[in-house]
């Protein structure tokens, strides 16, 4: 396994990037489908995958790492479409609940996400950067500490993509009340 602060060579990284772009195709829809099998469905060799991946467990994490990387994004992307608060959280509401539902099998693995930015938040991280501008702003209810408001809206998403995961809730509408939940919960009142 490559240390975690040394960059990866081109050939490696895009080894790595096939073993999970095949992990997060297999387990979608195989949850309990092999190493082996990954590691053919990503066209790399299994000793490759296990170089990048010792355990199962070390897999897990990656992707994990993959769902927190886009979920950065679609707060990015969403920030940077610009528009009110309002607008705002009424696209984060529905891309949310597409990653978890594109990550749905990490469900099964909540004990080892330990380490997701949710915990112990750096203050530039995208929506927590973005909760506190807005409170500056006005935009956002105020009387609430920003990293309060961070964690509640992580927490409100797991509900959300919990209700779709369960069958409660078709994805579209779980994205769609999640915003909706945002924007009735945040928003500061006039």
């Amino acid at each position: 396994m490559t240390p975690p602060n040394q960059p990866l060579r081109a050939d490696a990284q895009r080894n790595r990037d096939a073993v999970l772009a095949a992990a997060i195709g297999m387990l979608g829809t195989r949850p309990d489908a092999s190493m082996q099998e990954i590691a053919a469905a990503s066209g790399v060799g299994r000793t490759t995958v296990y170089r990048h991946f010792p355990t199962r467990e070390d897999l897990v994490r990656a992707l994990f790492g993959r769902a927190i990387e886009e979920q950065r994004a679609i707060v990015t992307a969403a920030v940077a479409e610009g528009g009110s608060a309002a607008a705002v959280l009424r696209r984060l509401g529905p891309e949310i609940v597409r990653v978890g539902e594109r990550f749905r099998f990490l469900d099964a693995h909540r004990d080892l996400s330990v380490a997701g930015p949710w915990k112990d938040p750096d203050p530039q991280e995208p929506l927590l950067a973005w909760i506190t501008a807005a409170q500056d702003r006005g935009e956002l209810e105020r009387g609430l500490p920003p990293d309060w408001t961070y964690a509640m809206v992580h927490a409100l998403a797991v509900a959300a993509n919990d209700q779709a995961l369960t069958g409660r809730r078709t994805p579209d509408e779980a994205g769609r009340l999640l915003a909706e939940t945002l924007v009735r919960s945040f928003l500061a009142r006039p």
